[in-house]
């Protein structure tokens, strides 16, 4: 275990460039289109008063169902854990190292060789266990199965042994720091002399709200987390630019003297900014139903 991110795993291990990430997708998108050259045919509903159905194929080079391409399924699997968690009363250190973990995975496995619901389930059994707030198997299984009965299964010896491959693809590299303490320590900065300046309760959980959707993006794959939380905290700031002229100029100095990469900064606002556009179209239907075609179709 590494107390600093500097010499963590997580840096050394598991944090891309933006090229290095798109080659790990590129591979892994070969390898989809060698295993599933027949991409997915779905039967969907006509609306016409003939009623009958119409069968539809999304050949594998669609950006549907890629976790690198398809925002649709990004923002659904955030929500699958979200919905998990919360249904547990999960804390949500464990959530996030629960989305890390999914995304890692999915760097190296496609959707449609694995059991997302079943993947998700693991990662939260996982990251329970290194966040130190473990959870009794029976109980994460019997409310996952309550949620997705279809793809849960009953035996919690499935996540036992689908914990064993995601140790395998995470090279068994579990420690995750996250932006949340590195806003803990930009806001005690903040409060320090020269700047004296103090962010509203508002202000920290907007913060907090904007740390929790990044991790849809990649963000957590390119950027230490401290670059996540000032880009954050200068969203917020810059949305109150009008009513609080010195609140800007008080956060822009106090950027500049902490030597933040600024280009790193600008960068991960540009991929939050991506990620809201992206949010605006989300299709939960579309991304359901395709995910329940593959899985339940006929063998």
């Amino acid at each position: 275990m590494s107390a600093s991110y500097w010499e963590s795993t997580q840096r050394q291990k598991w944090q891309y460039t933006r090229e290095s990430l798109f080659r790990e997708r590129h591979q892994l998108w070969l390898m989809e289109c060698q295993l599933f050259p027949q991409g997915l045919t779905v039967t969907m509903e006509n609306n016409k008063a003939d009623g009958e159905a119409v069968t539809r194929n999304i050949p594998i080079t669609h950006v549907d169902l890629h976790y690198g391409k398809d925002y649709n399924l990004r923002i659904y699997c955030y929500f699958l854990i979200m919905k998990l968690g919360r249904r547990l009363n999960i804390r949500q250190y464990a959530l996030a190292t629960a989305h890390v973990y999914l995304a890692r995975f999915l760097l190296c496995a496609s959707v449609r060789e694995v059991n997302l619901y079943l993947l998700v389930t693991t990662c939260i059994y996982l990251a329970c266990k290194v966040e130190e707030c473990p959870q009794h198997i029976r109980a994460l299984v019997n409310e996952a199965r309550s949620l997705w009965p279809e793809f849960v299964p009953p035996d919690p010896t499935k996540v036992t042994e689908f914990e064993f491959y995601l140790l395998e693809e995470l090279q068994s590299y579990l420690i995750v720091h996250h932006p949340y303490r590195s806003m803990e320590q930009i806001v005690s900065a903040l409060r320090s002399e020269p700047y004296g300046l103090v962010l509203s309760a508002t202000d920290l959980q907007n913060c907090w709200s904007l740390i929790n959707d990044s991790y849809i993006t990649d963000l957590h794959l390119l950027v230490p987390p401290h670059v996540i939380a000032m880009a954050s905290m200068l969203i917020i700031v810059s949305l109150q630019r009008s009513q609080r002229p010195s609140l800007q100029e008080t956060f822009n100095s106090f950027m500049a003297q902490s030597q933040v990469d600024l280009a790193e900064v600008m960068d991960t606002i540009q991929d939050l900014i991506t990620m809201y556009d992206y949010w605006d179209k989300y299709n939960e239907p579309w991304v359901k139903f395709l995910l329940h075609s593959l899985y339940l179709r006929s063998t």
